[in-house]
């Protein structure tokens, strides 16, 4: 029985998704709102409990920086920031159902191998930040359960040239590896084993916004190891 209730709630989501792009295509309600509504609903769904630490700043022209672990993290930062959009890696914009929905929210989508498309990706946060957008980075570039690799320095460049606010964010799950979406997992069969569990447990801590000064490196470092430091959250 379960095995088929998670069946159909798998299904359920790419319907409800459609459901919500359609809406949006057609005006049919303010886009931010129905992202919102969006992903609070598919939370909803997957049965995750969400405890939020600090403050979510109401700031416009932000740009959210934290660690990535799967693509529940959208879904999260979604929930409860409003008109939030995102950079996500090209292929996306490919998936069926979600690419053209994630284009609807304003996601930025680069090919990060390619230099013409970092390049135009830059520019395209840069406009977005001038005009008050609030656009959030994984500065990893790719999902993992325990970040070790350092981060780009891209976005710490762009808030400084600009001089925009920064608010950075840390995340985490139980249990984690079921979450995490990570190596060779594949979405369907991901979204089917997450609709198995009981519950997830989901935790994002917001660090008060700040302004990117000094040597951009040092800055990338220190927000990348204040990232790391929820791991004791971990297991």
């Amino acid at each position: 029985m379960l095995e088929i209730e998670s069946v159909f709630n798998s299904i359920k989501v790419f319907a409800g998704t459609y459901g919500y792009l359609k809406k949006a295509q057609e005006g049919r309600g303010e886009v931010a709102q129905l992202k919102m509504e969006w992903a609070q609903e598919f939370l909803k769904k997957l049965k995750v409990e969400v405890k939020i630490m600090g403050k979510i700043s109401q700031r416009p022209a932000l740009l959210y920086v934290g660690n990535h672990i799967s693509y529940l993290d959208i879904l999260l930062l979604m929930s409860y920031v409003y008109k939030i959009s995102f950079v996500a890696k090209s292929e996306l914009e490919r998936w069926p159902i979600i690419g053209p929905a994630a284009q609807k929210a304003e996601t930025v989508f680069v090919k990060r191998e390619n230099a013409e498309s970092r390049m135009q990706a830059r520019l395209k946060i840069q406009q977005g930040l001038q005009e008050g957008k609030r656009i959030a980075i994984f500065p990893s570039g790719t999902t993992c359960m325990y970040e070790t690799k350092p981060w780009r320095q891209g976005p710490f460049v762009i808030a400084k040239e600009i001089d925009c606010w920064v608010q950075p964010f840390r995340l985490t799950y139980r249990p984690l590896r079921t979450a995490a979406y990570i190596d060779r997992d594949f979405f369907p069969v991901h979204l089917y084993n997450l609709f198995k569990q009981v519950s997830v447990q989901a935790f994002i801590e917001f660090h008060p916004p700040v302004k990117i000064k000094g040597d951009v490196g040092k800055q990338c470092e220190k927000w990348a190891e204040w990232s790391r430091q929820n791991q004791w959250l971990q297991s």
